[in-house]
C-alpha cells in the first residue's frame, strides 16, 4: 500500500502535468497492458520495404587514414573485439554472456538492459569492419541481431519501449547500408532483418512517447524520419511527413530562446543537437532539403554549447548530466560546423570519430583549413535557460550559476535540487563541482545525488528546495525569481532568488549574490529572508583531486590547484568537513560518469537562528582575503580586503547590488 507521504509527492507531481499527457500515458499503458495480456507478436508489415539510400556514416572508409581520430579508432576496435566475446560494457559495468545476451536479465539495472538493446555498439562494430574485418563483424552483429529477434518475439519488455526501438531501428539501418554487400548474399538472415525493422518501425509509429516528452519523443520522431528516407511506400513516407511536421512543433518548445534544451542538462542538450543534426544531414544526404526551422534550431543549440563549455570543453555536470557515451561536445560543434558550412563553430583542433563518420577525410580536410575560433568569449546571461556565465578566457576562469527553472512544468525526469548552485574552474583546473549522477536506479545513491546537500548551495531546515523523489519524480518545485545581472570588463555581478522553502514553516526565502572581481576573487553571498528561527547550511563541493589546509577557524588553503586559492567563509556559527560520508547522511561524494563513484572534500558552513541572516564565502587568488559583513537597516554592506586593496558590495534590501 502507498504510504500517504508518497501519495502527497504523487498527487503534487500529477498537478504539474498537461492533461494530454495522463491522457496519452493512460492510453499507452491501457494498449501495452493489453498487448502483454494477448501474448501480441509484432504485427507482419507488407506493402513496403526498404531501398538502397546514402550512407549517414559516410565516412566509415576513412577511419584506417592517419587524423586525430586514431585514439577513438583504437578504443572502437577494443570494444568490437570485447563484443566479438559476448562482452558487454555499459555505464562502467562489464558483464559477460556464455551464450545469448542478457535481454531480461533482471541482475542488471534496467537503464544497462536499454543500453543493450540500443545496439548503439553497432557503431564500434561497423569501424572494425572498415578496418578489414568486415565479415568478422558482420557475423557478430548477425549473431547479436538474431539473439535480439528470438529473445523478444513479444511486444513486451524493454525491447519493446518507443526509445529502445527508436535507437535500435536507426542502429540496424546503419548496419544495413555498411553490410549491405554481406546481406545481399544472406539472403534468409536479410529478410528477416527487414521483416523485423518493419515491424519496430510499426509498433513505434503507433506508440510515440507523448507522455513523456523531450528527448525520447524527438529520438522517437529522428527514427521515423529516417525509416521514412530509407524506405519505399505509402506508410513509412506517411509517418515521414507526419515525424517533421511534429518535430518542428517540439523543437520550438524544446529550444529554447538562447539556444538551451528545455530540460536544462547539457547532457540531453547534447543528446537532441546531435539527433537534430542527424536528421537534417541524413535529409540532405536524401536529396530532401532540410527545413530552414531544423537548421534553425541546430544553429542555435551550437551557439548555446559554445556559450556555456569552460576551457577545458567538456560539459558542466549540471542535472543528469555524465561524460559518457555521447559525442564530445568538442565533435559535435566540428561536425556542426561542417554541416552548416560555417568556421565560426571551430573552437579547436579537435576532430573525433563522429565527425569523420559523419563526413570522412574530406570533411577533415575542409575543417583544419578553416581559422580556428580565435575571439575571447564574453561573460554572459542565458535568460531563458537560466544559465549565467561569468568567464575569463585570458585566464581560463569561468563559471557557471544556475538560476533557472529546475525542469519544465511537466517534465521533471532529469530535474535536481539544486538551484543556486553553480561549477567553477580556475586557470583551467576544476575546483567547485557539481556532484553529477551516478545511476537512474531509485534508491539512496539516486536520492542523493539529486538532493540540495550534493549542490553548491544553500539547504534550510535539512530539506531539499525541491521535493525530487524516485528515479525522475519532483512534487514541489523551487521557483526562481528575476536575475539581476551586470558584467563589465573587470567584473560581473549576478543576484537572485527561489521560493522553495516557502512551504517550510516558517517560511524562507533563499537569495544569493555572486560578485566575481577578474584575477583576484570570487564571492557568494546567501541570505535567508523571512520572519521566525530555521537552520541553513551552504554546502561547497571541491574537485575530488582538492582538499583544504586550515589556516584559522574560517579560512582554507585549496590544496592541490595549479594556482594559489583560498576559501574565506563569514556569517557561519560553525563548520564541518567531510569525505566519503556514508552515515547519518551520504555526503562528500562525485561521480563523472555512471557507475563511478569517487570521494571529494565538502565544506558545509552552517548558521541557525532569527531570521533575516545571512553568510557567504569568498575564493580568492594569490592569497586568502578578509571579510566583513556590516548589516544596516536598508541591507548590508560587504568589505572584501584583498592583495592590499578594499572593495565593498552594497547589497540593500530589494535593490540592484552595487560594487565599490
Amino acid at each position: 500500500m502507498i504510504s500517504l507521504s508518497r501519495l502527497q509527492l504523487l498527487l503534487w507531481t500529477i498537478r504539474y502535468l498537461r492533461p494530454r499527457q495522463v491522457w496519452s500515458r493512460t492510453r499507452r499503458n491501457l494498449r501495452r497492458a493489453w498487448w502483454s495480456a494477448r501474448r501480441r507478436r509484432p504485427p507482419g508489415v507488407t506493402g513496403w520495404n526498404f531501398i538502397d539510400s546514402p550512407a549517414l556514416y559516410a565516412g566509415l572508409p576513412d577511419v584506417l587514414r592517419h587524423g586525430p581520430w586514431q585514439v577513438q579508432v583504437e578504443a572502437a576496435l577494443q570494444r568490437a573485439a570485447d563484443i566479438a566475446g559476448q562482452q558487454f560494457c555499459f555505464l562502467n559495468r562489464r558483464a559477460t554472456f556464455s551464450s545469448a545476451p542478457g535481454w531480461h536479465d533482471p541482475n542488471l539495472s534496467r537503464l544497462w538492459r536499454y543500453h543493450l538493446h540500443y545496439f548503439d555498439y553497432v557503431q564500434d562494430l561497423l569501424v572494425w569492419g572498415a578496418c578489414g574485418q568486415e565479415p568478422a563483424a558482420y557475423k557478430v552483429f548477425r549473431a547479436i541481431a538474431d539473439s535480439w529477434m528470438d529473445c523478444n518475439g513479444r511486444i513486451c519488455g524493454d525491447g519493446w519501449h518507443p526509445y529502445t526501438i527508436s535507437l535500435r531501428v536507426v542502429n540496424w539501418l546503419h548496419a544495413l547500408s555498411a553490410f549491405g554487400r554481406q546481406l545481399g548474399a544472406d539472403v534468409s538472415f536479410r529478410s528477416r532483418l527487414l521483416d523485423s525493422l518493419r515491424s519496430q518501425s510499426t509498433i513505434l509509429a503507433r506508440d510515440l512517447e507523448t507522455d513523456v516528452g523531450g528527448n525520447h519523443l524527438l529520438a522517437n520522431l529522428r527514427a521515423l524520419v529516417m525509416t521514412g528516407i530509407s524506405a519505399r511506400g505509402r506508410e513509412p513516407e506517411a509517418w515521414s511527413q507526419s515525424a517533421l511536421a511534429l518535430l518542428e512543433q517540439e523543437l520550438a518548445e524544446q529550444v529554447l530562446a538562447d539556444g538551451g534544451h528545455f530540460e536544462r542538462s547539457p547532457g540531453y542538450h547534447v543528446t537532441v543537437a546531435r539527433h537534430c543534426l542527424e536528421t537534417a544531414l541524413t535529409l540532405r544526404r536524401n536529396g530532401r532539403e532540410p527545413p530552414a526551422w531544423l537548421d534553425l534550431a541546430l544553429r542555435r543549440m551550437l551557439d548555446y554549447l559554445v556559450a556555456i563549455l569552460p576551457p577545458d570543453s567538456r560539459l558542466p555536470l549540471l542535472k543528469d548530466t555524465t561524460w559518457d557515451d555521447e559525442a564530445a561536445p568538442s565533435d559535435l560543434l566540428a561536425a556542426g560546423a561542417l554541416y552548416l558550412q560555417d568556421p565560426a563553430y571551430k573552437t579547436g583542433d579537435t576532430f573525433g570519430l563522429y565527425p569523420l563518420l559523419l563526413f570522412g577525410s574530406a570533411g577533415w580536410e575542409k575543417y583544419k583549413s578553416w581559422p580556428t575560433r580565435r575571439a575571447a568569449l564574453t561573460s554572459a546571461l542565458l535568460k531563458t535557460s537560466g544559465h549565467c556565465i561569468a568567464r575569463d578566457d585570458s585566464k581560463a576562469d569561468h563559471m557557471i550559476l544556475d538560476v533557472g527553472k529546475p525542469c519544465p512544468d511537466h517534465l521533471p525526469a532529469h530535474a535536481h535540487a539544486d538551484l543556486l548552485s553553480y561549477e567553477l574552474m580556475v586557470a583551467g583546473c576544476r575546483i567547485v563541482v557539481d556532484s553529477g549522477v551516478y545511476e537512474y536506479t531509485a534508491g539512496p545513491w539516486r536520492d542523493y545525488f539529486r538532493s540540495t546537500r550534493a549542490h553548491n548551495t544553500v539547504e534550510v531546515g535539512g530539506t531539499d528546495q525541491s521535493e525530487v523523489w524516485d528515479s525522475f519524480r519532483v512534487a514541489r518545485r523551487a521557483r526562481p525569481d528575476e536575475v539581476y545581472w551586470h558584467a563589465t570588463d573587470l567584473s560581473v555581478v549576478a543576484r537572485s532568488s527561489h521560493d522553495g522553502y516557502r512551504r517550510l514553516r516558517p517560511r524562507v526565502t533563499h537569495r544569493r549574490t555572486v560578485m566575481w572581481l577578474f584575477d583576484r576573487f570570487w564571492l557568494i553571498l546567501d541570505e535567508l529572508l523571512g520572519e521566525g528561527s530555521t537552520p541553513a547550511a551552504s554546502h561547497v563541493h571541491f574537485h575530488p583531486d582538492l582538499s583544504l589546509s586550515p589556516r584559522d577557524e574560517s579560512t582554507w588553503q585549496i590544496e592541490g590547484c595549479q594556482t594559489s586559492l583560498w576559501i574565506t567563509a563569514f556569517g557561519e556559527q560553525e563548520h564541518r568537513i567531510v569525505r566519503g560520508q556514508t552515515a547519518p547522511v551520504r555526503q562528500g561524494w562525485c561521480s563523472e560518469r555512471f557507475g563511478r563513484v569517487a570521494e571529494n572534500t565538502v565544506l558545509t558552513l552552517s548558521r541557525a537562528g532569527a531570521l533575516p541572516f545571512s553568510l557567504g564565502y569568498v575564493i580568492s587568488k594569490q592569497g586568502p582575503s578578509e571579510v566583513l559583513a556590516v548589516a544596516s537597516p536598508a541591507g548590508q554592506r560587504i568589505i572584501v580586503r584583498h592583495g592590499g586593496l578594499e572593495f565593498r558590495l552594497e547589497v540593500p534590501g530589494s535593490m540592484p547590488p552595487s560594487l565599490a
